[in-house]
């Protein structure tokens, strides 16, 4: 037998566990009215998509009854660009394929878009939050989920308040903010407080009361007031004409309400404000506003305008008059392109860090392979309150 036809005896019929690679090569040369039995003996051993091989390797698969299946997600420059998947006709069904080569530690979300039709991975159990409908996740080996993040049913647990807040500029409309309180919250006084920004969607998405409650109770951070704030027209509050009303109405108006609430600290320095995206725009912008109010931000995932860079720089040129910042900001590789414009959230928060270092600013700054979502982001609300509040 001739070297070749030793090489297809193993393609074709070995029942060893197997490449992706060389799975696709044996169906390719399989006659297309056996490749249905190869396919399914591959995905039944395989069990779950996508196919992860050699820490770095990642092959996302689609087989059933459709003309183009599409992939799109974080992988995609963002869920910009999404790719056609290639294909192998398997009689009635087709199977599809895309491979990738990623860091080892990459966590992201991605949809299959089935002759026009979005959704999720049929054989990826893993679904991930996110304000536009579940995604699917790829999690690689050496990505780890922060274990703060499950909730412990015999553990202290805070409490949510509520607050009908209407402010004194009628351009901005009445919302509904939640207010946490930490376990024993009655005995307890001087609180730092936390302002969070899509409040109702960080409760949702983040798990951020029981990320708080297990802080407190490991004494990993100090017992504190969050108060939860959902945007009512969020891109004119965020990043549009109302941000400076809503900088102001925020600092003035609900800060003061809070502090006559509730056991509150009333020095700055206790006092912090975080967001994601267009939140994270807000947050920076107002603490670097009023420092007589707020000395700690985060933004993750941050739109970075020319704005904010003026603000900045307002912000260093009169730093000796007050005490300095704590400023933390992370982004993803795989974060969003912005809208027309020929730069990235990733391109935009690395030049924000580099500015933040030349204004002598503390901050800390961090680029993770992960993309444009609340999966990413909730990994590292401990770091952010570590650094807020964590006593040191």
């Amino acid at each position: 037998m001739t070297t070749l036809g030793f090489v297809l005896l193993f393609l074709l019929g070995s029942l060893q566990p197997q490449s992706f690679n060389t799975f696709l090569l044996r169906l390719k040369l399989l006659s297309v009215d056996k490749r249905p039995a190869a396919v399914k003996e591959y995905l039944d051993a395989a069990r779950t998509t996508p196919i992860v091989e050699n820490n770095s390797d990642v092959h996302f698969v689609w087989y059933g009854r459709a003309t183009t299946v599409l992939l799109n997600g974080d992988l995609q420059r963002g869920w910009t660009v999404p790719d056609t998947m290639e294909s192998v006709p398997c009689g009635d069904f087709t199977f599809f394929y895309r491979s990738y080569v990623v860091p080892p530690d990459t966590r992201v979300d991605y949809q299959f878009n089935v002759d026009g039709k979005y959704g999720t991975d049929p054989r990826n159990p893993k679904i991930t939050p996110s304000g536009y409908g579940p995604h699917s996740e790829l999690a690689m080996p050496a990505f780890v989920s922060n274990p703060i993040l499950k909730y412990r049913p015999d553990g202290p647990h805070g409490t949510l308040d509520s607050l009908v807040w209407k402010s004194r500029d009628d351009t901005l409309r009445p919302r509904v903010v939640r207010i946490y309180k930490p376990f024993a919250y009655e005995t307890l006084n001087a609180l730092p407080t936390l302002y969070v920004h899509d409040g109702d969607d960080a409760l949702e998405f983040e798990h951020f009361t029981t990320i708080l409650d297990n802080l407190i109770a490991d004494k990993t951070i100090k017992p504190l007031v969050a108060i939860f704030i959902p945007p009512v027209e969020r891109e004119k509050e965020y990043v549009g004409w109302k941000d400076r009303e809503f900088a102001t109405m925020l600092c003035d108006e609900l800060v003061p309400i809070i502090d006559r609430t509730y056991h509150t600290s009333g020095n700055p320095r206790d006092r912090a404000m975080m967001g994601i995206s267009n939140g994270g725009h807000i947050s920076l912008a107002t603490v670097l506003k009023r420092p007589d109010v707020f000395l700690n931000a985060a933004g993750q995932s941050s739109t970075i305008t020319l704005q904010l860079l003026e603000i900045l720089d307002c912000a260093a040129s009169r730093r000796s008059s007050h005490e300095p910042f704590r400023i933390y900001t992370d982004v993803g590789t795989y974060d969003l392109d912005y809208p027309g414009a020929d730069k990235s959230f990733l391109s935009a928060n690395r030049e924000f860090g580099a500015d933040l270092t030349r204004d002598g600013i503390d901050h800390v700054y961090r680029e993770v392979n992960d993309g444009h979502e609340w999966a990413n982001w909730r990994e590292r609300t401990e770091d952010i309150l570590k650094l807020f509040f964590g006593g040191k």
